[in-house]
């Protein structure tokens, strides 16, 4: 049985996976276990999104993180982190204005 259970892909367990790889730099295999997660989940808006689309943007896919950060933000509208996050982002795509105008709403 235990074996039967190693086999099938857990979304929390991924998720805890991903965070680990994530704190040690590993931020491929991190933004594989997340894209597993999420497909998981994919109904049903969480938080760890938001590391998810932090990960992806380390990575250099600005525009599919900032997608992601996106729906995070609709479903969290007035977390402070997803605002930070979403302010970084856009700073980063030369969006100086925006970046200054989410940060401080």
């Amino acid at each position: 049985e235990a074996d039967a259970l190693r086999g099938r892909p857990d979304s929390i367990i991924l998720q805890n996976r991903a965070r680990a790889r994530e704190l040690n730099g590993l931020y491929a295999a991190a933004d594989r276990d997340y894209a597993v997660a999420i497909s998981m989940t994919s109904n049903e808006v969480a938080p760890f999104w938001l590391r998810a689309a932090l990960v992806k943007f380390q990575l250099g896919d600005g525009t599919e993180s900032y997608n992601l950060m996106r729906r995070v933000e609709n479903r969290f509208p007035e977390a402070p982190e997803v605002r930070a996050a979403t302010a970084a982002m856009l700073q980063a795509r030369g969006e100086e204005e925006g970046a200054r105008r989410e940060f401080l709403e």
